[in-house]
C-alpha cells in the first residue's frame, strides 16, 4: 500500500484550476486551485487548496482541518466569531459552521475533510 505523501507541499506547482469560487461576496471573484491526494467513499479527502484574494460565503457540510501554508485569511462566523489565519496556523472548521471568508493575501492550505 502506498501512502499519499506530498513533500514540500508549499512548493507544489501542479494544482488544478478549480475555477471561480461558487459563492463570491462584495463583487469579488476569488479563484481557486487545488489537488486531491486522497479520497474515499465515506467523504474523507485531503489535499492542497489555494485561493486568490476576495470575499466568499462559507458553509461547511463536513468537518475540515486546515493547515495554512501561506497567505492571510480572515474567517468571520455568523455568530460574530473571528479567526485571523496566517502561515503556520491550523484551524478545524466544524460541520455546520457558516460565515464569511476574506482572503487578504493568496491562501494555500493543506486540508483534511472528515
Amino acid at each position: 500500500m502506498t501512502l499519499p505523501f506530498v513533500p514540500h507541499a508549499i512548493d507544489v506547482d501542479d494544482l488544478e484550476d478549480w475555477g471561480a469560487h461558487p459563492h463570491p461576496l462584495n463583487g469579488t471573484a476569488p479563484h481557486t486551485y487545488g489537488k486531491v491526494y486522497f479520497s474515499d467513499d465515506q467523504g474523507h479527502e485531503n489535499g492542497i487548496w489555494e485561493c486568490t484574494p476576495g470575499f466568499y460565503q462559507l458553509a461547511r457540510s463536513s468537518h475540515e482541518m486546515c493547515f495554512i501554508l501561506e497567505g492571510h485569511w480572515i474567517l468571520t462566523g455568523e455568530l460574530g466569531d473571528i479567526y485571523e489565519l496566517r502561515a503556520g496556523d491550523m484551524i478545524t472548521l466544524k460541520k455546520g459552521w457558516r460565515g464569511e471568508s476574506h482572503v487578504i493575501e493568496k491562501v494555500r492550505k493543506a486540508y483534511l475533510e472528515f
